[in-house]
């Protein structure tokens, strides 16, 4: 409470994009650090005294991006703030290991998932905040006053003017004061009369020529298919690794030591890797079956569900099974992740594609029907 009045929190118009480059840039530091240093023989920088950890490289970049945030508030600055700060991340969290452990072991396993968990909850809250919306009217247009002040001394984007206009026609008028109703009056007059920039000519084109490749080199009944042989070889991948994760279970060992040496996934932890493999062999088990029952209720025909079964499968196996399969090899979980979330995208894509696709149809015949009516 301040000065009598309750402080409500306003959401920010472009979280979403914001929180979502902060996530790209925190989960691609990380990926390129780790393997720069395993590339590089794990080089430190210092000498025999100092040891000059990225951590605190991370750390600046932290703050920097704070101090961004706090002395300008221009578009320019946020995005930089936002793509700092992931940066900052990922080289601070990398060297968790380090900071749980008391002889501050780089490689400790346990430090793969936590990377992973913290990764995938950034992730999370870009997509909360990229369907959030303000629902109290005073709060919508606080954040659409804050949007168009920051393009005061810019150039606005007439595709972002039409949405802002159309967010002020949404403003319910009897859930704010008189002061407020005016100015969405005069918010709605301002937009109207600033000059926008249009669509450059060369993004319009790259769009025109990216839609038609897409659409020319993967129709949707090609990407159907290969959507699903994928499906099919993920869940073999998925079973294998279940069948992997059985044998190290069940104590299994071979004659030949180079076997049992690749199959000591638990690297000596006891029973808690063990729980760990287990919890990922159950959650391995159900991506398989999604995968498999995805895949012949789409080639049967029940796209829907196919699909549906596809994606939360692949959400499965990225949130539950890579968080604990990075605690036992976090290089080949990484590439793993890429992949997945490839398919993931691909799935979306797809649907989006299809459901326009299926939009389109239902107009097209709306019309031949009112047509054959009037005729």
């Amino acid at each position: 409470m301040i000065g009598g009045q309750r402080m409500r929190m306003r959401w920010r118009p472009e979280a979403g994009r914001l929180v979502t480059l902060m996530a790209v840039a925190f989960g691609m530091t990380v990926v390129i650090t780790r393997l720069y240093l395993m590339a590089s023989g794990y080089p430190k920088i210092g000498g025999s005294v100092y040891h000059i950890a990225h951590a605190l490289f991370g750390g600046l970049l932290l703050v920097i991006s704070c101090l961004l945030l706090l002395m300008s508030s221009g578009r320019t600055a946020i995005t930089w703030a936002a793509l700092l700060s992931g940066v900052g991340l990922g080289l601070f969290i990398d060297e968790v290991g380090k900071f749980i452990t008391a002889d501050n072991n780089y490689f400790f396993p346990l430090a793969a998932p936590i990377i992973y968990l913290a990764f995938l909850l950034t992730v999370a809250v870009a997509r909360m905040s990229a369907r959030r919306r303000t629902r109290h009217p005073e709060l919508a247009l606080g954040a659409i006053t804050e949007e168009i002040g920051q393009f005061v001394g810019d150039r606005m984007n007439a595709a972002r003017r039409a949405e802002l206009l159309a967010e002020l026609r949404d403003i319910d008028p009897g859930g704010c004061g008189p002061e407020h109703r005016e100015l969405v009056v005069a918010l709605h007059d301002y937009l109207t009369a600033l000059p926008c920039d249009t669509e450059p000519e060369l993004g319009r084109r790259l769009t025109r020529i990216g839609v038609g490749l897409e659409n020319r080199l993967l129709p949707l009944p090609l990407l159907r298919g290969v959507l699903i042989v994928v499906l099919i070889a993920h869940g073999v991948w998925s079973l294998l690794r279940l069948v992997l994760a059985g044998v190290v279970i069940a104590g299994w060992h071979s004659h030949w030591h180079e076997v049992d040496h690749m199959l000591d996934l638990t690297q000596g932890h006891g029973w808690k890797s063990l729980v760990a493999l287990g919890i990922a062999a159950v959650a391995e088990l159900a991506v398989g079956i999604g995968c498999a029952v995805g895949a012949v209720a789409w080639t049967r025909g029940n796209e829907e569900l196919g699909v549906r079964l596809a994606i939360w499968s692949d959400v499965v196996s990225l949130t539950v099974v890579n968080v604990l399969a990075s605690y036992f090899s976090q290089f080949l979980t990484v590439f793993t992740a890429i992949a997945e979330a490839l398919l993931l995208w691909a799935l979306v894509r797809y649907r989006d594609r299809r459901a326009r696709q299926l939009r389109t149809e239902q107009t097209a015949d709306a019309a031949n029907d009112g047509a054959e009516a009037a005729s």
